[in-house]
């Protein structure tokens, strides 16, 4: 009897420790969920504040923005938004660093000026269409710390701008010339005659580049010709003194492919190759589409001529009596010539206000 009580007393205080030890549990549970939300609620304020302190805020500088005010407020909706693609941490208030811009309107144009901690940028694009895109290659190059152009890989295929698809260049007058004059070249003895020329320029206001062909000198003798020289093909570079000016001397310099051959008094000497090419000239009515040409040129050759040898004929057989030596025959020139061409083309837009 009393061993029956015994075993059920201690199944009661069995039952009650277990009872006990499962409500510890799961107050400890709790407890530690309590917790552990505490620690995640700290975590993310500090993460916010972490946050908020490297965050980058952008503001538009309206004593010198001329845009409308909606403008601005879409301009620095679309700032925010690059600067955002390029893992920046964009907000409003409490920021680390402050990018400052405005915008220059004039006429069609518009021009944006950028100021931050990082360094300045200042670009232009022709409408405010062109916005969206500069800002993502402003936002680049300030982030990369290089000059933004169309070779650098600020540039991409989603960020170029209509004003870098048709990029402005300029214009280059563009001349067609005929020139005619006299010619002379030194071999053993001083040949000449005369002398003409073809070929074409494009100039801008101080450079200009030639192209030429056929330029030929002709050399007179008491009995007709005695040869001719020529500098087939001609390149060449010029420097106008007078930039602006309608009249400008000028100096040149280039290669021709050329050839030259001369008939001496028994003999005949004959070359081919590449001379360096002298100009120096007086070019008139530069603000014209017609031109005037004066030029005097130097062509030195980087081969000699060489000389037939001359044979004798004794009972069948040839022997060479003798053969001219080679000779350095550079060529000088004076010509008067004409140039022909057509205007620059400017295109002019009006702006209705």
């Amino acid at each position: 009897m009393w061993l029956r009580q015994f075993s059920a007393k201690i199944h009661e205080i069995c039952k009650t420790a277990t009872i006990l030890i499962l409500a510890r549990v799961v107050l400890s549970l709790h407890e530690m969920s309590t917790t552990l939300s505490c620690i995640a609620a700290a975590a993310s304020l500090l993460l916010v504040s972490e946050l908020a302190a490297a965050s980058t805020c952008v503001t538009i500088d309206e004593s010198r923005d001329n845009l409308s005010q909606a403008d601005r407020e879409g301009a620095r909706t679309l700032f925010e938004e690059a600067l955002r693609e390029n893992s920046f941490v964009v907000a409003r208030d409490n920021c680390a660093e402050t990018w400052v811009l405005y915008h220059i309107k004039l006429g069609s144009s518009v021009t944006v000026i950028v100021h931050s901690p990082r360094g300045d940028r200042k670009e232009q694009v022709t409408g405010l269409s062109g916005l969206p895109g500069m800002y993502s290659q402003i936002v680049r190059s300030i982030q990369m710390g290089i000059v933004g152009s169309s070779e650098s890989p600020v540039v991409d295929r989603k960020n170029v701008t209509d004003a870098q698809t048709a990029p402005n260049r300029l214009p280059a007058d563009s001349i067609w010339y005929l020139t005619l004059g006299y010619g002379a070249t030194a071999a053993s003895s001083l040949y000449g005659g005369p002398s003409f020329g073809f070929g074409k320029r494009w100039e801008l206001d101080r450079v200009g580049i030639d192209l030429s062909f056929l330029n030929a000198t002709i050399y007179q003798g008491k009995n007709g010709s005695q040869g001719a020289s020529g500098e087939w093909v001609k390149i060449g570079v010029d420097y106008f003194f007078d930039a602006y000016s309608n009249y400008s001397p000028y100096l040149g310099a280039g290669l021709s492919l050329a050839s030259n051959e001369i008939d001496t008094s028994g003999n005949h000497l004959s070359g081919w190759g590449v001379n360096a090419e002298l100009m120096a000239g007086y070019e008139l009515f530069r603000a014209s589409t017609i031109r005037l040409l004066v030029q005097a040129n130097v062509s030195l050759p980087t081969y000699t001529l060489s000389g037939e040898p001359s044979y004798s004929y004794n009972g069948g057989a040839t022997t060479i009596v003798s053969a001219a030596p080679n000779r350095y025959a550079p060529v000088f020139g004076l010509s008067l010539g004409i140039g022909w061409g057509k205007p620059r083309e400017v295109a002019v837009v009006k702006v209705e206000e």
